[in-house]
């Protein structure tokens, strides 16, 4: 209407003209444009944010808009953004009017900033621009991202990266949500969304960019301001979120400030840290500065009457910046690790040195501690006394091998190891050995062959290095080999002998086959690897063949065996006698003959001591556990003393199956075994048996404290490490067996005493049932006493605290237990006998009589009609069902009615302990329970 009709200078907010209280404004903007000519001409016009939705007339026609005038409200209309439009002029004087609504009441309304109208050429020109620069910007960022991406998916995964990727696809959210506001014409959303975005957007920038530089300066410094500010972020990200939008705009200056304020502090930081002359942290200041400028920018941009604007090139210039202090540090952490490598080369030598060193300074202690052995072993010693001496001296003997490979490598390394080479017969020599291994495929299925011919040509060698060769391939083949055989062979190639130890074990995998003759290099150096040692066998074996002019290669198949093929000289000269080498006489073999002779010795005493279980006995039954036939013998001799019956094994699994054939009071185990450590033992036992119930014992010599926690996360209940003190093993080893007797005895004694705790109301109304039928019924009084008498005999007779009692006795307080009860609530009792009239069979005491009061207190006598109580007892080929069922109440199966019951508990574990059984259950709600369980014959 006329008197509505107002003139105003664009840009300028219309918010004057209204009235206070109108909630939502409505307007038409009308601008007349005179030309010189009237010839038809292409214009563009572009409408900057303000109204949303509106739109645009030309001469009456429409040409286009934004949302929809009739449809859209206050919640539903789009957010406002630049839009050019584009359309001809024909005539010197056109009319053009934009009919608009300003849906935000939180802003101010109309257009803020210019409307721009130009020909067709200029405003695709400055359109394209604004649009094309946008873009270009959030491509390069796209590109980071994927940089970053492949970093993070090739195994780089640190928490910088994570913060980058946050960055840049936070810095692409917000130039396509801003300026030209690209994103909205993808995504119609209405303006409260979309505003909602636009604030997040920008303070999830923020936010990850504190982050990134607090974790970029953590090796520099640690202000406690870098900690604060990104919860300052994150409480108002929650903001965004959840509060309404007016309060959101309400709010704007505190999204101004954080932004503006963040990567100033930064700067601010990183300027002090670069003036202290830190390498690299000049890029970090370079970014928070480029950051600060973008936030300036941004505050910038709210008074900007332009359409459009964007000004990327400080968020460029920054991820340079950025970049520049990587490479930075990459380049420093490279110069770094060249010099960590140097000066790791310099502690394995250090390593090996001392190495060496220590086994010098080890054999005189050795050998002195060997000699006294050997010294009281020449004198008139018992038998006993004997023994154990040899054990001394054959441990002593190992510690002297394993101190010979330390030596050893030592030479190798520092090239000071001189061979003797001679013709020697690779036959002879190769069946001597031969014969020296023996002893350890006792009671393996294992064919130890030698086909070297006999015929083969001399070998050109060192024969204690060769005889050394020999046993380290021979050794570490029946190490992994469990059944099959072990083959030498040979044959002649060119001018040299190939010699070949086959055999028919584990395998070596691919990934390790080309590391296995590094030094401390072992096939699986876990704590289930087989044999265990230093990991030096292989390592000499290389070195030596390479003294000797020849190689050493392997071939091997996992599941299928390795094949070790090492190659030496012919001698020139044939003509010589034959060695009479042979494993009791030839020097070079007496460390390991003697090794023979007391490991044999030691494997027939323990297997003696497996088989015929004549070490001690005792009512305490311990399972001892190590794969070491040695360290098995040196326990049973610790103990020898003591009034216990030892049991061994030499496997996890052999223990496994003893604990499930017999029964033990403590288990005391080694950790590091092969095929299954001390740990999957402890946890297959805890599977079966609680700690009270088979206390474990943990013997080992891993120290660290970690190995400690993981003992007794697995289930251990003591650890006690290597080397022991005796007197503190002894009395761990009671404490721990006292444990396992008491617990048995308090399952004993809780039964007896949950049976002798009789309930006042059950005694008394008992009571009164008899004082009732005085005078009344006085043969049913009397059999009621009776049945009374009977069932305070039975509850307090002390054989209730025995395991097992026959089921006779058993039954007898049942018996009395339901004559009682049926008296007192006569034909609701019902109670029905299924089973053999004689039979030979042993339950816990209270077991049945606690299933059977169970049953009537909960199932039957909650009914008002009562019902019927069945005890049934069959006999099946190896075992006895037990089954006590009513058609009480019931209950639901999904509730654990049992963890209610202290005298199910109680039931349940005694027979869980002594049968390793448990109880059955089967109720269905109005139809009765049945509990049952199994006693086997034996």
């Amino acid at each position: 209407m006329e008197q509505n009709k107002v003139y105003t200078n664009q840009p300028e907010s219309w918010d004057q003209y209204f009235k206070n209280g109108e909630k939502v404004h409505y307007g038409s903007y009308r601008l007349k444009i005179l030309k010189e000519h009237t010839s038809p001409q292409m214009y563009g016009i572009t409408i900057p944010e303000g109204l949303a939705p509106y739109e645009l007339y030309i001469d009456g026609k429409f040409i286009g808009g934004l949302g929809n005038l009739t449809t859209n409200d206050t919640q539903t209309a789009p957010i406002g953004r630049p839009i050019t439009h584009y359309f001809t002029l024909n005539t010197n004087e056109s009319e053009i009017i934009i009919q608009g609504v300003q849906t935000n009441p939180n802003e101010q309304g109309g257009f803020q900033r210019e409307i721009i109208l130009g020909d067709l050429y200029s405003m695709e020109q400055s359109t394209s621009f604004a649009i094309d620069t946008q873009m270009a910007v959030c491509l390069v960022f796209l590109i980071y991202l994927l940089f970053t991406i492949l970093l993070w998916s090739i195994g780089v995964r640190n928490k910088t990266l994570f913060y980058f990727a946050m960055i840049t696809i936070s810095t692409c959210l917000t130039i396509l949500v801003s300026s030209n506001r690209i994103l909205f014409n993808f995504l119609p959303i209405n303006w409260i969304l979309a505003s909602k975005l636009y604030y997040l957007s920008y303070i999830h920038s923020a936010l990850f960019f504190v982050l990134l530089i607090r974790e970029l300066m953590k090796e520099y410094a640690k202000p406690k301001i870098l900690t604060i500010v990104p919860l300052v972020y994150a409480f108002y990200i929650i903001f965004i979120i959840v509060a309404p939008i007016e309060y959101i705009f309400k709010t704007k200056m505190i999204l101004i400030i954080l932004f503006i304020l963040s990567p100033v502090i930064v700067t601010i930081f990183t300027l002090v840290i670069a003036l202290k002359g830190q390498k690299g942290v000049i890029f970090l200041l370079l970014l928070g500065t480029a950051v600060a400028t973008n936030s300036l920018f941004f505050n910038s941009r709210q008074n900007t009457i332009l359409p459009y604007s964007h000004y990327p090139f400080d968020m460029l210039i920054g991820v340079t910046a950025l970049s520049a202090f990587w490479f930075t540090n990459y380049f420093q952490t490279t110069l770094q690790t060249e010099k960590l490598s140097v000066k790791l080369q310099k502690e394995i030598n250090t390593k090996d040195d001392f190495l060496a060193n220590t086994s010098h300074e080890l054999r005189n202690p050795l050998h002195g501690m060997m000699s006294i052995a050997q010294t009281m072993l020449a004198k008139q010693v018992d038998i006993e006394n004997q023994n154990n001496l040899k054990l001394v001296v054959k441990i002593g003997n190992h510690m002297t091998h394993m101190l010979d490979d330390l030596l050893d490598l030592a030479k190798l390394k520092e090239k000071t190891l001189q061979l003797q080479p001679k013709p020697l017969n690779a036959y002879n020599l190769a069946n001597a050995v031969s014969n020296m291994f023996r002893f350890m495929l006792k009671g393996k299925p294992i064919e130890l062959i030698v086909r070297i011919p006999i015929n083969s040509p001399f070998v050109f060698a060192d024969e204690t290095r060769l005889i050394q060769i020999f046993a380290n391939l021979i050794h570490n083949a029946i190490k992994f080999t469990e059944r099959g055989s072990i083959t030498i062979d040979a044959e002649v190639v060119g001018k040299k002998l190939y010699i070949s130890v086959i055999d028919t074990g584990i395998g070596i995998d691919k990934s390790m086959q080309e590391s296995i003759f590094e030094q401390y290099e072992q096939v699986d150096s876990t704590m289930t690897s087989v044999g265990g040692g230093l990991g030096l066998g292989l390592s000499i074996c290389k070195e030596l063949v390479s003294l000797h002019g020849g190689t050493i290669s392997l071939t091997s198949t996992v599941g299928k065996g390795s094949t070790f093929t090492f190659s030496l000289p012919i001698a020139k000269s044939q003509a010589v006698e034959d060695s009479q080498l042979n494993a009791e006489t030839a020097p070079t073999l007496l460390k390991f003959t003697s090794l023979s002779n007391d490991l044999s010795q030691m494997e027939e005493g323990i297997a003696a001591s497996i088989e015929n279980k004549t070490l001690v006995t005792s009512q305490a039954r311990i399972l001892i556990v190590d794969d070491d036939a040695v360290n098995l013998q040196v326990l049973v001799n610790a103990f020898s003393n003591e009034p216990f019956e030892i049991e061994t094994a030499l496997s996890g699994a052999e223990a496994l199956r003893k604990i499930q054939e017999n029964s033990f009071d403590l288990v005391i185990s080694d950790i590091m075994m092969p095929h299954m450590s001390g740990y999957e033992l402890a946890k297959h036992i805890r599977e079966k048996f609680s700690i009270s119930e088979l206390p474990l014992l943990f013997l080992t010599a891993r120290q660290q404290s970690e190995d400690i926690r993981l003992a007794f996360l697995s289930g251990a209940n003591d650890y006690v490490k290597k080397p022991m003190e005796y007197i503190e093993l002894k009395s761990r080893v009671q404490a721990l067996i006292q444990v396992k007797q008491s617990s048995e005895e308090r399952l004993r004694i809780e039964a007896a005493w949950l049976q002798a705790q009789i309930q006042p109301h059950f005694f008394f109304n008992t009571l009164n049932s008899i004082i009732s039928l005085h005078g009344v019924d006085e043969e049913k009084m009397e059999e009621l006493l009776l049945a009374f008498s009977d069932y305070l005999q039975t509850s307090f007779d002390f054989q209730n605290v025995d395991l097992v009692v026959p089921i006779n006795y058993e039954l007898k307080l049942v018996r009395a237990y339901l004559a009682i009860e049926q008296i007192r609530f006569g034909n609701r009792i019902q109670v029905v006998w299924d089973m053999p009239s004689e039979m030979e069979l042993f339950v816990p005491p209270l077991s049945i009589q606690t299933l059977v009061e169970n049953a009537i207190q909960h199932g039957i006598l909650p009914r008002r009609e009562g019902g019927i109580v069945t005890i049934s007892i069959q006999e099946v080929t190896d075992h006895f069902t037990i089954a006590i069922s009513d058609n009480g109440v019931g209950f639901d199966p999904k509730t654990s009615h049992k963890k209610t019951s202290v005298g199910l508990i109680n039931t349940e574990q005694r027979l869980k302990h002594l049968f390793d059984v448990e109880l059955s259950i089967d109720s269905v709600i109005g139809q009765g329970t049945t509990i049952l369980f199994s006693i086997p014959k034996n």
